[in-house]
């Protein structure tokens, strides 16, 4: 009895287990941005699960920090949308270092999304839109 019930319970998580993994999806976007000092990258990576709400990302501007990918805040909106906001800490350009949050809210109704960063202690919010692409690599996490 007890051996049965372990044989159905393999079974059980054999089922399951790809399609806990099948909810990860990664994208990959190009972005269009008139933003010139190069916070806003042309090109974004973001890996989500909405079941487990674990998210990560990875541009330029996260590998030149960091040089892999990050976790993310993930935010499922109520209208399907996804938000997503990371933080690159220490960035350096010239003989300055910044701070920039980043928020990028994804439509997979029309595959766009926009982007913005904040710079502590800038007025200037850098901006960026573009569409994404379901990429067939592996997730970032």
């Amino acid at each position: 009895m007890k051996r049965n019930i372990l044989k159905l319970a393999t079974a059980a998580l054999m089922l399951t287990a790809p399609a806990a993994f099948a909810q990860t999806t990664t994208y990959d976007c190009k972005v269009a941005s008139l933003e010139g000092r190069g916070f806003i990258q042309d090109r974004v990576i973001f890996s989500v699960n909405p079941n487990t709400g674990q998210a990560a990302v990875v541009d330029g501007v996260v590998m030149y920090v960091y040089e892999k990918p990050i976790a993310a805040d993930f935010q499922l909106l109520g209208n399907g949308q996804y938000r997503l906001k990371w933080e690159v800490n220490n960035l350096k350009s010239g003989s300055q270092s910044f701070n920039v949050d980043y928020t990028l809210q994804y439509r997979p109704n029309d595959k766009g999304f926009t982007m913005r960063g904040w710079l502590s202690g800038f007025a200037n919010r850098p901006f960026g839109s573009g569409t994404c692409a379901v990429s067939s690599g592996r997730a970032l996490f």
